[in-house]
This record gives structure tokens, C-alpha cells and sequence, in this order.
């Protein structure tokens, strides 16, 4: 069965929420230490980090970001989320 695009961008958007909540679960309920930093040590990339960022057109000037921060909660809620969506088509 092929996926389309919506679906698969809806399973990276529910993974990105499962994660987010599994990362707020662990960061509440676990003690500090060695397995919560293991867990919510996470990755930035993107672009837009410097200061000298702006897109100037003269009558208008904006700056342009976009970063993902990815860590092994993400990636398990990718993981879950993918688990749980596979039966929905």
C-alpha cells in the first residue's frame, strides 16, 4: 500500500507531539542524573543562529530561522507514532 505525502507528514507531526509530551513526562518525573540527561540531551540544526540573518528587500526587512532539536525521546516518538498510524490506511 503506498502512502502519500499528508500521511507520512501527519506521522512526523503526531511523532514530533508524542515526543514532546514523552520529553515533558521525563523531564518531570525523573530525577536528575545520568538517564534524564541520556534522555533529553538533544541535537539543534537549522539555519538562522547568526546575527547577521535578516532579508532585506529595503521596504521590508525579516529574519529567517528554522531549527529541529532532535534527541532519543523524539526519535522514540517517532518510532510510536509510526507503530500506532501504520494500521490507520
Amino acid at each position: 500500500m503506498k502512502k502519500n505525502f499528508k500521511f507520512i507528514f501527519f506521522i512526523i507531526l503526531t511523532g514530533m507531539l508524542i515526543g514532546t509530551i514523552f520529553s515533558l513526562f521525563i523531564s518531570f518525573f525523573v530525577p536528575e542524573g545520568v538517564v534524564k540527561n541520556f534522555f533529553l540531551l538533544s541535537k539543534s540544526f537549522g539555519f538562522g543562529a547568526v546575527e547577521n540573518n535578516w532579508v532585506d528587500f529595503g521596504f521590508l526587512r525579516f529574519k529567517v530561522g528554522f531549527f529541529f532539536d532532535i534527541s532519543i525521546v523524539s526519535i522514540i516518538g517517532l518510532l510510536v507514532s509510526w507503530y500506532l498510524l501504520r494500521y490507520f490506511k
